[in-house]
């Protein structure tokens, strides 16, 4: 137990400080990029529509749950078929805050690899499914989705001066963002130490043993709730457990975007068909960046593993304090969500 809290707070305050970076940034995006926005700014164009939907749903701050009722409202809003499944697939998979986190944990290549093969995937999903949907006109019935996490409204306060504006941006971040991905967070980080007690060593795969790790990758991510956020600190430990790179981004990418619930909504705005064109391409896209990846850490001969920055030494101040920080909001957050009690 005690060295599961270590490894623990080990991966936390190693992190901390790029996600609370990561948080704030968050935050000021959302100011320009909430879903009040969105519409005008995606267009009407159908395959344009799907690069700027896979574009900006990449650093996007909305996760796994919340993207839902947004991808609603853009759907009925008028958003194409294709647009519509590129920012489903785009948005949870990858954001500013889960990109500095991976950078935190991971190296500057997994980092790079993981918001590129978001948007590819999006962006080849949104094409096939415009070139599928090419003699459809109706829209889908409106459909009211909440998000399924429960969280509050993701849109800030509408405000008109540019302090103001960052002030609820910030805001946003800090209460509504971290409210939601802090259940998932403290699941994330409970999960990555135990899994640095479990695998103290490396364990060595093999050239065959790899596609076992990739399998588990699809037969995990698929059906299984977590969020872009959340699984990258699991994600790093395995990383440097010895499970290859390729599976890492395999379940970096079907996790946040294939979990049941996604699947359930995705199925109401964009039908059936769409929905297993949706499984299978993001499956095949990610199989096949995975095998990618895997070739160029061996090309490169970039040795993967995952070290934390003061192993060994002396924690810094800065990580203390952006640990304690961070621990503290999500220990908050959690008990706003589930224990606090609730007016009759």
């Amino acid at each position: 137990m005690t060295s599961w809290l270590t490894a623990t707070w080990q991966v936390l305050s190693d992190s901390a400080l790029y996600f609370l970076l990561g948080l704030t940034l968050a935050g000021l995006a959302w100011v320009f990029l909430n879903e009040k926005n969105l519409s005008r700014i995606l267009g009407k164009n159908r395959n344009q529509t799907v690069l700027r939907a896979a574009l900006i749903g990449v650093p996007l701050p909305l996760c796994s749950c919340s993207v839902l009722p947004v991808a609603t409202q853009l759907r009925n809003s008028g958003l194409s078929k294709g647009g519509t499944m590129s920012f489903l697939i785009a948005t949870p998979e990858s954001s500013i805050d889960s990109v500095l986190l991976t950078y935190s944990l991971t190296d500057p290549l997994m980092t790079l690899a993981r918001p590129i093969t978001a948007f590819l995937t999006a962006t080849v999903a949104g094409l096939v499914e415009n070139h599928f949907d090419a003699k459809t006109v109706e829209l889908t019935p409106a459909i009211e989705v909440e998000a399924a996490c429960g969280c509050c409204s993701t849109t800030p306060e509408i405000v008109v001066s540019w302090p103001k504006r960052v002030q609820a941006g910030l805001r946003h971040s800090f209460t509504t963002l971290i409210g939601d991905l802090a259940p998932y967070l403290m699941l994330g980080y409970i999960l990555a130490g135990l899994a640095a007690v479990i695998f103290g060593s490396p364990v060595d795969f093999g050239a065959q043993g790899g596609w076992l790790a990739y399998l588990a990758a699809l037969v995990v991510g698929v059906p299984l709730y977590i969020c872009a956020t959340s699984s990258t600190p699991l994600a790093a430990v395995l990383l440097g457990a010895g499970f290859p790179p390729g599976a890492i981004m395999v379940f970096l990418m079907v996790g946040p975007a294939t979990n049941l619930t996604t699947l359930t909504v995705a199925k109401k705005i964009l039908g059936f068909g769409s929905t297993v064109r949706y499984i299978i391409i993001i499956v095949v896209i990610s199989v096949i960046s995975g095998l990618m990846l895997d070739a160029l850490y061996n090309t490169l001969q970039i040795e993967v593993n995952y070290q934390p920055s003061h192993a060994g030494h002396f924690q810094s101040w800065v990580d203390m304090v952006s640990g304690s920080i961070l621990g503290l909001l999500i220990l908050w957050h959690v008990f706003l969500r589930f224990f606090r009690s609730k007016p009759a």
